[in-house]
């Protein structure tokens, strides 16, 4: 077995919450992006599942509404989120899709990007979901101070979705509101939900800029 599966499988199996190495999944690559923090890691890839199951599926509809702009959002954003844990089949059928679109490509070879998208897609999906650990119960306003780290991935997933209009971004938030609350403060963090529940992507993006900034949150951009 060459240098790097094995590598790959000893995270999996040895105390990294797998049981087995996930296919189509780089977890030494990915872990090596957190700085080795499994919990972190295993975090988005519980975040991507509940973002983006639908994703190929929410392409579709776009692009029968001809809302090709939106449809290429939606694969930009599943690109960035591969790239970011390593899903290396994913990242480059989600990259060729995105072209195709971006690029207004023939009508057949969008359909056929997006077919085999969604095929490579739902097979990700159904790894980690049999793969990863129960989840835990939803985790309460934290009495201590807030992990920094924990909080800039958050925040930095949230913006990328934001930056997409993707309406995964709602969903991330609910899912770590004790976190966001105990960062921003009840009052920022109400607002914030408020913004996505209307959809309204530009002002939560700008109201997650504002509380970032004022509680030291290097956004991507500002990396």
């Amino acid at each position: 077995m060459p240098e790097d599966a094995r590598t790959s499988a000893a995270l999996a199996s040895d105390n990294n919450g797998f049981s087995s190495p996930i296919p189509g999944l780089d977890v030494a690559a990915g872990l090596r992006r957190v700085e080795g923090d499994s919990d972190l890691y295993i975090m988005l890839l519980r975040d991507f599942i509940a973002t983006e199951k639908s994703a190929a599926a929410d392409i579709a509809g776009a692009l029968a509404r001809d809302d090709r702009i939106a449809a290429t959002r939606r694969a930009h954003t599943v690109k960035g989120l591969a790239g970011t844990f390593c899903a290396t089949q994913l990242y480059p059928v989600a990259r060729a899709l995105e072209t195709a679109l971006r690029d207004a490509r023939p009508q057949d070879e969008v359909d056929a990007r997006l077919a085999q998208f969604s095929t490579v897609l739902a097979a990700l999906i159904g790894e980690l979901e049999a793969a990863l650990p129960a989840t835990a119960e939803p985790a309460p306003i934290p009495d201590g101070p807030v992990d920094p780290r924990h909080l800039a991935a958050v925040c930095h997933e949230l913006c990328l979705l934001l930056a997409d209009c993707d309406m995964g971004a709602g969903r991330l938030a609910d899912s770590h509101g004790g976190l966001l609350r105990a960062a921003f403060g009840n009052d920022d963090f109400q607002r914030l939900q408020q913004a996505l529940r209307a959809y309204d992507f530009d002002d939560a993006a700008a109201l997650l800029i504002h509380s970032c900034r004022r509680h030291g949150v290097a956004l991507p951009a500002e990396s």
